[in-house]
């Protein structure tokens, strides 16, 4: 075992070097050292541990590097559903025992499946490290697929699209205007997939799909709590050492490149018109991914960002906006929403967006506003690593995903020496209309 001691976060003294104003305005938020070990098995599990022994809780959780975007077509879901399956039953766990042996030693559970990585974790009393470990490893490998077990789920899942996706107006468009944006792609559709896939998937299918991405070498462990790095490597080497790496097949991520602008009209029964703009953006570890979160909150999100203040304070055309980031391994995309006043003013609205996005590209941003922004976004993400929870999934999704525990630290440093030129730059480069897919959400008359 390598063991590495990191001091995380010994934080931006000397990097950050804008301004003498602006450094003193970061390092209000300097957060203390956290220390966190991290081992390797033989068959390429990588298990981080982070001790905290100032409440007698641990967290154990898995992350799996498997999401809707390794979906092939025809199997949109599959993802999703195989979650459901990991709380059925093992071959020596019956169905329900998961649930009863973890509520009886005041646990609790839980999971959930993205677009690029599906993750598990309990959190028990610290005594019973060994069982929420044992679970883990016994769900690895030998999980019981139930044919009858999978049609109840089944069912259950049909249920979950229909209340999230399709008597949801917002996630219905999105649907749509991702399916237009990504033809040809497994970004094309959301992580729940189409209900045609999810009524065909066989058991089948979700063996193979087990058995080809629920392996060590496709997984990140990460223990935090009152546990021990000695206590952790034993059991983790007593219960998965065991498995085998085997290699993990990926289908080939594609995303066709986008010539002009795409508008769809969306009609739904709704009351007030929404506009969806989806602008493909690079995956999660290019720092591009941080300009874009800077862009955002100029354009966007914030109380004082351009379009709430003129859109929405000043000329009153919009009720709500926002944008959302989304992060993947693989290109993928941030989505930017209106809701307008009226149906009349949806043209209005778009073009005076349009214009704000325009003088951004062409002028770019002022210093004060980039300051202003920056402060903020680095508040957020390092108050994000001051929880151990969110500094346990921050290195979690870096290790799987990228191979980079500490991501979180070069965005840190690159933040710390972003320019107003880097900014317009983005905006040039991924926030322009051939980049884009608009999706009119309107009342049915």
């Amino acid at each position: 075992m390598n063991r590495i001691k990191r001091k995380i976060l010994v934080l931006l003294a000397g990097i950050l070097l804008f301004s003498t104003s602006a450094l003193a305005a970061v390092e209000e938020f300097v957060v203390p050292e956290i220390e966190y070990d991290t081992f390797e098995l033989d068959n390429g599990l990588k298990v981080y541990v982070i001790e905290d022994d100032s409440i007698p809780l641990v967290e154990v959780a898995v992350f799996y590097k498997v999401g809707s975007i390794d979906e092939e077509p025809g199997q949109t879901g599959i993802s999703h559903f195989l979650e459901h399956t990991m709380f059925l039953g093992t071959e020596s766990l019956g169905k329900g025992w998961i649930e009863q042996l973890i509520t009886a030693v005041g646990g609790s559970y839980n999971a959930a499946t993205s677009f690029d990585f599906t993750y598990y974790f309990f959190e028990v009393p610290s005594s019973m490290l060994e069982l929420a470990i044992a679970i883990e490893a016994d769900r690895m490998g030998n999980l019981k697929i139930d044919p009858e077990d999978i049609e109840r789920e089944r069912e259950v899942i049909r249920q979950e699209r229909r209340s999230g996706i399709e008597n949801n107006v917002f996630s219905a468009g999105l649907e749509q205007v991702q399916a237009a944006a990504f033809p040809n792609s497994s970004l094309n559709h959301q992580v729940i997939g189409w209900m045609d896939d999810i009524n065909s998937i066989s058991v089948e299918n979700i063996n193979e799909y087990y058995q080809n991405y629920y392996v060590p070498n496709n997984a990140v462990m990460i223990v935090t709590g009152d546990a021990k790095l000695d206590e952790v490597k034993k059991l983790t080497e007593k219960y998965l050492a065991g498995y085998e790496a085997t290699e993990v097949i990926r289908p080939s991520f594609t995303v066709e490149k986008q010539e002009t602008e795409i508008t769809l009209e969306l009609p739904f029964y709704t009351n007030i018109p929404i506009i969806l703009m989806l602008y493909k953006t690079p995956q999660g570890n290019e720092l591009d991914v941080l300009n874009a979160a800077v862009f955002l909150n100029i354009l966007v999100n914030n109380e004082s960002s351009r379009i709430k203040q003129e859109l929405q304070k000043n000329k009153q055309l919009i009720i709500e906006t926002a944008a959302i980031l989304r992060e993947t391994r693989e290109p993928s995309y941030t989505l930017l929403y209106m809701v307008p006043a009226s149906m009349e003013y949806l043209r209005i609205a778009q073009d005076a967006f349009d214009y704000e996005v325009k003088r951004i590209i062409t002028e770019g941003v002022t210093q004060e506003e980039l300051d202003m922004v920056r402060k903020a976004v680095l508040k957020n993400l390092i108050f994000s690593q001051k929880e151990k929870a969110a500094m346990a999934s921050s290195i979690a999704v870096g290790s799987l995903n990228y191979d980079e525990p500490e991501l979180f630290r070069t965005q840190l440093e690159h933040l710390a020496d972003l320019t107003v030129e880097d900014i317009q730059a983005t905006a040039v480069k991924y926030f322009n209309k051939s980049n884009r897919v608009v999706g009119n959400i309107v009342p049915i008359n």
